[in-house]
């Protein structure tokens, strides 16, 4: 964000210019939606005419009649409110609702205008389902664009994110998450409280999470998923109430998270953190051949193991829903080549953590007995497949690790971001958790100064001796590790 006063008049600016938007956006909706509806009657008397052209007898004033007839029908059913991201059944009633009842008035038109002659009996059941099957589809289509954009802007690549949460749902809500994105990137919205939006809902693509009740949770759950919030930006009425700031305020301070109203947006300085991240070096001409089949490598055995263990997969997400409920996936952000942040994968191996206790401190007893189980076998890291075939990651490579431990190494993971971060890895095959972050650390080096297709290969027949036999820790390859990392204390990314 801009600082000072440039910075808050295009702040103004886009205040006055963002609010017609989503008035814009609207109108052409419902224009879609007459022009949808508008469509379906000719084509219902495609289908029931066996897809004969020739069966399709109308005129234009039987499609200007349509037209006004589903303009009026449908903002009477309210079709216009079904339009958030998740389709509930609510919605889904009231488009059925219209459709039938657009329908029907267009049977009364045909009947008033000539006691429905021309009209065949099954056209009026066929539009109606062609009408309620085109609304619910152009809503899917429309949300899945909405989530692919909302994707590819959620995580900008800054070394320094920012999260966002934000307490309110309303138009203030939406102005402020365009500024954030427009001024301020490295500051990720990632998340809405509001007592009157039902959870699953979004704003400009930022999912709402719950009510004002669910803050300390909320915030334990996207620590968890690392992305822990930053700031916590009020921008509805809870601003201005004194109870609920102070509410607000009392779990903002226990939780060490700065605490902000709308109008404080414009003049905080502190949004605009993030470092942009540098792109890692390019490796080596004698080398490239070797990434180059890596990546094919990890392209073709993501796709077939994919779908080889899709049973077991399946078996196991149904296991994860009976025990510890929804979501039966995990997503976490970690940072992969060059420290670029990802979405990483897992089936849950414990319930979500209620913000009452620290998540480091009892992992352990939290961790569900079926979790144990499937940590055991390394079966909740199976969906991470799908984040090789993505090419967040590799088959073989060092393990993404969360910011917070990052922060802990002495270059903030620089050095072992120079490749993709893998599905296992050396450090993995020669202690894993038995390790510490300093070992794993001198592993993980080790192995991309010394990457081949041979190293690959050893390193996923030992992943399975590991499956089998249980992690257990190679004390001659970690000193070797150790040693090298002590004699080259700065290495270059290659890849």
């Amino acid at each position: 964000m801009d600082t000072g006063l440039g910075g808050a008049r295009r702040g103004m600016s886009a205040k006055g210019t963002g609010a017609a938007s989503p008035r814009l956006k609207a109108a052409l909706a419902r224009a879609a939606d007459v022009g949808l509806a508008t469509l379906a009657w000719p084509a219902a008397f495609w289908v029931r005419g066996d897809f004969d052209p020739a069966a399709v007898r109308v005129e234009a004033w039987d499609l200007v009649l349509a037209a006004a007839a589903a303009a009026v029908v449908f903002a009477a059913a309210g079709v216009h409110r079904a339009t958030g991201r998740h389709l509930f059944l609510g919605d889904l009633a009231r488009i059925g609702a219209a459709a039938v009842l657009l329908a029907a008035t267009l049977t009364s038109l045909e009947f008033a205008r000539d006691r429905g002659v021309e009209l065949p009996r099954a056209v009026p059941p066929v539009y109606a389902l062609l009408v309620a099957a085109a609304l619910t589809g152009v809503r899917h289509a429309r949300s899945a664009l909405e989530l692919w954009r909302a994707s590819a802007r959620a995580l900008p690549p800054a070394l320094d994110l920012a999260p966002v949460l934000l307490v309110g749902a309303g138009e203030e809500a939406g102005l402020a998450i365009r500024l954030l994105r427009r001024f301020a990137p490295a500051a990720v919205p990632i998340g809405i409280l509001d007592d009157e939006t039902r959870p699953g809902r979004s704003l400009e693509g930022v999912p709402v999470l719950g009510g004002l009740d669910e803050l300390r949770p909320a915030i334990a759950r996207l620590t968890v998923r690392g992305v822990r919030p930053r700031r916590i930006l009020v921008t509805g009425r809870e601003g201005a109430d004194a109870r609920a700031w102070e509410r607000i305020g009392r779990i903002a301070r226990t939780e060490q998270i700065p605490l902000d109203r709308l109008e404080d947006l414009l003049r905080l300085e502190a949004y605009a953190a993030g470092a942009e991240i540098a792109a890692p070096a390019e490796p080596p001409p004698a080398r490239r051949a070797y990434f180059a089949v890596k990546r094919a490598m990890d392209v073709a055995a993501a796709a077939l193991g994919l779908l080889f263990v899709a049973p077991l997969l399946g078996l196991a997400a149904l296991a994860v829903r009976a025990s510890l409920g929804p979501p039966v996936f995990f997503r976490q952000v970690r940072r992969g080549r060059g420290l670029v942040p990802f979405e990483l994968v897992k089936l849950r191996t414990m319930p979500d953590p209620t913000g009452e206790e620290n998540p480091r401190a009892v992992e352990r007893a939290r961790l569900h007995p079926l979790g144990r189980f499937l940590r055991r076998f390394k079966i909740d890291e199976l969906p991470q497949l799908w984040n090789v075939l993505k090419g967040d990651m590799a088959l073989v490579g060092p393990r993404p690790l969360v910011d917070r431990e990052l922060a802990e190494l002495p270059d903030r993971g620089r050095a072992r971001a120079a490749m993709r971060p893998g599905l296992t890895g050396w450090a993995q095959v020669n202690g894993g958790q038995l390790l510490s972050l300093r070992e794993k650390e001198a592993l993980d080096l080790w192995y991309i100064a010394h990457a081949s297709l041979r190293l690959d290969l050893l390193v996923l027949w030992r992943t399975l001796v590991m499956i089998v036999r249980g992690e257990r820790v190679n004390e001659e390859e970690v000193a070797r590790a150790l040693r090298a990392r002590e004699a080259s204390p700065a290495l270059e990314a290659v890849g």
